[in-house]
C-alpha cells in the first residue's frame, strides 16, 4: 500500500469555509465545496436491491448526466444489484464509466452506526454468498421486531397483507420499507419524519437482541473475497476522537485498509481530521455521496453530495484497487 501522503491548506472567508487537499504524489486537487465541470468519483451509491430507489442501470444513466467518471454501487448486506450489471453493455463501454464492485456490510453495535465498505470483491465468492443469504434472513428478522415495538409502544398495527407485502421484495428488507408502510398509513409524510419520530427508538429498542455480525467478520470476509476493506462515514460510529483512534488501531489489526474520509454528512474540518487520521496510520483514502435516491436521503446528490460539499477527482484506494487489477493480470 502507498503512503496516503496529503497536505492541507485551511482559508476561511467570511461564512465559506474551504478545505484544499493537496496529493503530492498524484497532483490531485480536491476543494470543498465546489462543483467543477471535470470528471467526479463516487465511491458510496445504493440501489434499489438495498434502500436505494433506483435501478442498477438508472443509476448509471444518471452518473453519466452527473459528469461521473468512476461509480462503486456498495448496497447494503448485498450484492444482487452489481450482479444485474453487464459489463458489455453498450452504454458502459462506449461512454467508458468505471463501475466498481462493492458492498456496505451492517456491523452490530449498541451505540451509533458502523458499516464496512468493501471494493473489488468477487462477486462469486462461495463464503461472501452464503453469509449474505444469512444476513438477508436477519433483516427480515429485524424488520419484524422493528414492527413489534411498534405496536406494543406506539399502537401502531401493521395488517397482514402489509407483512406479507414485506415478503415479496427481491432486496433486503430495511426501515426504509416500513417509513414506506407508515406514510401510506398516514402516520408520517415522509420518510425523514418516519425515522426521526418512529424508527430510530423503536430500532434502537430491538439493537440487544437482534443479531448481526462483527466488524472482524466483516473485514475477514470482504478480505477474502478478494476485497478491500474501508470503514465507512466515521462520524454514524457517534464516538469521541479517542474512543475512533482506539477502535481503529483494533481494525486495523483486524485488516482494515482505509476509511471513508469524504462523505455528504462530513463538514470541513471532520474531513481535515479524517484526513490526519490516515496519513497518521497509513490509511487508503475512499469518499463517495452515500446516495440513495429522491425518498431515502433525498437532500444527498449523486456524485455532489449535500449542496455540492463534495468533488472528488481521484483517491488512493482507487488507485490501489487499479494496481491490484494490473497485479492480476500480469501474473
Amino acid at each position: 500500500m502507498e503512503n496516503n501522503d496529503y497536505t492541507y491548506d485551511i482559508y476561511e472567508d467570511k461564512e465559506e469555509l474551504i478545505i484544499k487537499t493537496l496529493d503530492k504524489y498524484t497532483n490531485n486537487t480536491i476543494i470543498n465545496p465546489y462543483l467543477s465541470k471535470e470528471k467526479i468519483i463516487d465511491m458510496h451509491t445504493h440501489t434499489c436491491y438495498s434502500d436505494g430507489e433506483l435501478k442498477p442501470h438508472e443509476l448509471i444513466s444518471l452518473a453519466l448526466e452527473k459528469g461521473i467518471s468512476t461509480l462503486a454501487i456498495t448496497d447494503h448486506d448485498t450484492i444482487e444489484g452489481i450482479k444485474k450489471i453487464n459489463r458489455n453493455d453498450d452504454l458502459i463501454v462506449k461512454t467508458g464509466i468505471e463501475i466498481i464492485n462493492g458492498i456496505e456490510l451492517s456491523v452490530k453495535v449498541l451505540k451509533g452506526r458502523m458499516h464496512i465498505l468493501g471494493y473489488g470483491i468477487n462477486l462469486e465468492d462461495i463464503n461472501l454468498n452464503k453469509k449474505l443469504l444469512e444476513l438477508k434472513d436477519n433483516s427480515l428478522n429485524s424488520v419484524l421486531s422493528i414492527i413489534e415495538v411498534l405496536k406494543k409502544d406506539y399502537n401502531i398495527r401493521f395488517t397482514y397483507d402489509e407483512i406479507k407485502s414485506l415478503f415479496q421484495f427481491e432486496h433486503n428488507l430495511g426501515r426504509p420499507d416500513l417509513a414506506k408502510i407508515l406514510i401510506n398509513k398516514g402516520y408520517v409524510s415522509s420518510v425523514k419524519e418516519a425515522f426521526s419520530k418512529y424508527l430510530i427508538e423503536a430500532h434502537n429498542k430491538t439493537r440487544s437482541f437482534s443479531k448481526g455480525i462483527s466488524y472482524e467478520e466483516c473485514i475477514d470476509l470482504i478480505t477474502k473475497s478478494g476485497g478491500i476493506p474501508i470503514l465507512a462515514h466515521p462520524k454514524s460510529l457517534e464516538l469521541t476522537e479517542k474512543e475512533l483512534l482506539i477502535l481503529l488501531k483494533n481494525m486495523i489489526n483486524c485488516g482494515l485498509k482505509g476509511i471513508e474520509v469524504f462523505h455528504s454528512s462530513h463538514t470541513p474540518l471532520e474531513i481535515k481530521k479524517y484526513m490526519e487520521i490516515a496519513q497518521k496510520y497509513d490509511l487508503l483514502v475512499s469518499g463517495g455521496s452515500d446516495y440513495h435516491g429522491s425518498t431515502v436521503k433525498p437532500e444527498i446528490e449523486l456524485g455532489t453530495g449535500i449542496n455540492n460539499n463534495l468533488n472528488i477527482k481521484r483517491l488512493s484506494l482507487l488507485d490501489e484497487l487499479h494496481r491490484k487489477i494490473k497485479n492480476q493480470t500480469e501474473n
